[in-house]
């Protein structure tokens, strides 16, 4: 490997507009032509604002969980970060399929093992479905759908196991997914209704103030489907 593709590879400290970051290009490949290109010059590295940059960084070396957290809008705001990480080319899918996704949800649910006839409890892995939560929104958001038909059902179940699992993900992660799905595909009037089974109430507004740590266990025959992936 060449000197200048060496240092274009290694976390380097460089202005995004106003604010210095300590960036990693090989997780943000995007930087690693600009480093290249400019590193040469002995100043600076500094690069223009770029939109919803410091969401996008923090979920990048965090957690894309913590993107969600840090959204304040709608769907406009959703766009615009999905833009940016497309644009530093940042592998937020992971050659994932929505199946892939599900599964990584699901690894968010507690189980039980027995054990010399007592039960304990395994806590699920709410991080990493959280994380894969977002890569969800992200395919909605500017994700290629093969087949319309197809990937409407399966996005469906996944979006359904969001909003049905109060305990794993919460109010703004499960809000703005169903927004995003029903923005994306044009669901059904029965899969509509399935998901308003699972009122979105904002805490302290018309629901229970504690509504995002209640557990949930859905049965439906749409929720038992889920299970396949």
């Amino acid at each position: 490997m060449s000197q200048n593709n060496l240092l274009a590879a290694q976390p380097v400290d460089m202005y995004v507009g106003t604010t210095s970051y300590q960036i990693d290009p090989s997780k943000m490949p995007y930087f690693q032509g600009y480093i290249r290109f400019n590193q040469s010059s002995n100043q600076e590295l500094r690069h223009e604002d770029i939109p919803l940059f410091d969401i996008a960084y923090t979920g990048v070396e965090h957690g894309m969980r913590q993107c969600l957290r840090r959204l304040s809008g709608g769907l406009d705001e959703v766009a615009t970060l999905c833009e940016t990480l497309q644009f530093l080319m940042v592998d937020v899918v992971q050659n994932r399929t929505i199946q892939d996704i599900m599964k990584d949800m699901r690894s968010g649910k507690d189980d039980y093992e027995t054990e010399h006839r007592r039960s304990y409890k395994i806590k699920g892995d709410k991080s990493k479905a959280r994380d894969a939560a977002f890569a969800l929104l992200f395919l909605l958001s500017v994700g290629d759908f093969t087949s319309e038909v197809r990937d409407s059902q399966t996005m469906y179940q996944a979006v359904l196991f969001i909003v049905s699992h109060r305990a794993i993900f919460k109010y703004r992660t499960r809000k703005v997914v169903r927004e995003a799905y029903e923005g994306r595909f044009q669901p059904s009037a029965k899969q509509i209704a399935n998901l308003d089974r699972w009122p979105i109430l904002k805490p302290g507004e018309g629901g229970r103030e504690a509504e995002d740590d209640a557990t949930t266990d859905p049965s439906s025959d749409d929720l038992d489907s889920d299970y396949d992936y």
